[in-house]
């Protein structure tokens, strides 16, 4: 009897570990470009300007009323977790903190002898409390990438990164805490994989 009620507690709890406040809805969709010829891969020797495009903006739960706001320092948070997953399979990345328009961006990364530039520009950024999280106020990222070839200054690729989702409760808690950065970190990775040599 023992173990049968322990075993129907543990069944009750890994199910509530289970429920959150939604299914992940992700996606890296390309919006204006095609996949990369084998040519035009990121390998380990290439040579990557990392830029930042800017801040984007954040949901609260008075947007309906007031409207979005921006969302400080956002830009910084996704191009350093970028530099973060890129500097591990590749020496050669300059991360460029400063916000640069495109053109700029480019200029630079030829001055630099970077063979790509990695341009990135958050859309959306939010992070409410885990307790607030609900179906129309969630954790949310939004980034769209854009990848340049620098000796022609050509756009190969522009991809969108958007993913929302509350993380798990259990009895109304948080399980953990989920943020935009945990969102964009898989994200990223996803991206990287469809961009890099070595995982094509």
């Amino acid at each position: 009897m023992k173990n049968t009620i322990k075993s129907l507690t543990i069944a009750i709890m890994m199910t509530l570990v289970f429920i959150g406040c939604g299914p992940l809805n992700s996606s890296v969709r390309t919006i204006n470009g095609a996949d990369l010829d084998k040519s035009q891969l990121l390998t380990k020797e290439s040579s990557i300007y990392l830029v930042n495009g800017g801040d984007g903006m954040k949901k609260t739960l008075f947007s309906s009323v007031y409207g979005e706001e921006v969302s400080i320092g956002s830009g910084l948070s996704a191009i350093n977790i970028a530099f973060d997953q890129l500097k591990w399979g590749n020496p050669h990345v300059i991360l460029e903190n400063k916000v640069l328009s495109e053109k700029e961006a480019l200029e630079n990364a030829t001055l630099n002898h970077s063979d790509y530039v990695i341009y990135s520009r958050v859309e959306t950024w939010t992070d409410p409390l885990g307790i607030s999280c609900s179906k129309h106020y969630m954790d949310e990222a939004s980034v769209v990438i854009s990848l340049y070839s620098t000796k022609d200054a050509k756009l190969l690729k522009t991809t969108r990164l958007s993913a929302k989702d509350c993380p798990s409760t259990l009895n109304g808690m948080p399980l953990y805490p989920s943020s935009p950065e945990r969102l964009y970190e898989k994200l990223f990775s996803q991206w990287v994989r469809s961009v890099s040599v070595s995982n094509n």
